[in-house]
């Protein structure tokens, strides 16, 4: 199986993301925003400052209270959303364990909805989700292969321009699944991954697949 886990690729892709995001949030922390009566307070202002400093400097821990109390007082808050999504991002770029990662997105993103349209984090989500797919694919758990797989298809149609169409991973995943179940003569399964899938990314392998089972009107009852 043709498939490469680009680990220390992944990883500069994840640090290229918190710089980009720590630029923008040291820009608008620079920049006069009018706020809600309750935002305009002290202690909010005080709580902004220090959680800026504290989300470019990559201390969650520190940051993550101040930040959710200002989001409380004021979900509206760009500069506020900036620094939550650093944030995450910069917690999950630190995590081995890629199942944790998911974990954390997913509970960050019930705490905070506004990171169900982030796409940085839904790209980082979608990564792990696909390499998870991956390994489990290796250990030739195939039933936790596709759970991962569905994961990875749902996050593509949720969130459109996330510049995965040509992810080489991500197609090969698909492919690999795809003729997994074909051989195993699972033909709807493989009809409706190979199908799934050419609705994000031209593949001709998996137009090949699809082809072949259309041809012999495979899988479609």
């Amino acid at each position: 199986m043709e498939f490469v886990c680009n680990s220390y690729r992944f990883a500069s892709m994840v640090k290229h993301m918190y710089l980009k995001l720590s630029a923008v949030i040291l820009a608008l922390s620079l920049s006069s925003t009018a706020f809600a009566q309750d935002s305009d307070s002290v202690e909010y202002k005080e709580n902004k400052e220090k959680a800026i400093k504290f989300a470019v400097n990559k201390n969650v821990n520190e940051a993550i209270p101040l930040l959710t109390s200002c989001y409380s007082k004021n979900m509206e808050d760009k500069e506020i959303q900036t620094m939550i999504s650093a944030s995450l991002i910069s917690l999950v770029s630190d995590k081995n364990n890629l199942q944790v990662s998911l974990d954390s997105i997913d509970s960050w993103t019930a705490k905070f909805p506004f990171l169900k349209e982030d796409k940085q984090v839904r790209k980082i989500y979608t990564i792990n989700a696909n390499q998870l797919a991956f390994l489990s694919f290796q250990e030739k758990n195939i039933e936790k292969s596709l759970a991962y797989h569905d994961l990875v298809i749902e996050e593509l149609a949720k969130n459109q321009g996330l510049g995965l169409k040509d992810n080489k991973d991500l197609i090969s995943m698909a492919v690999n699944l795809a003729a997994d179940q074909l051989e195993k003569k699972e033909f709807r399964l493989a009809r409706k991954i190979a199908s799934e899938s050419l609705a994000y990314f031209n593949d001709p392998e998996l137009k090949k697949m699809l082809k072949y089972m259309d041809d012999k009107q495979l899988g479609l009852n």
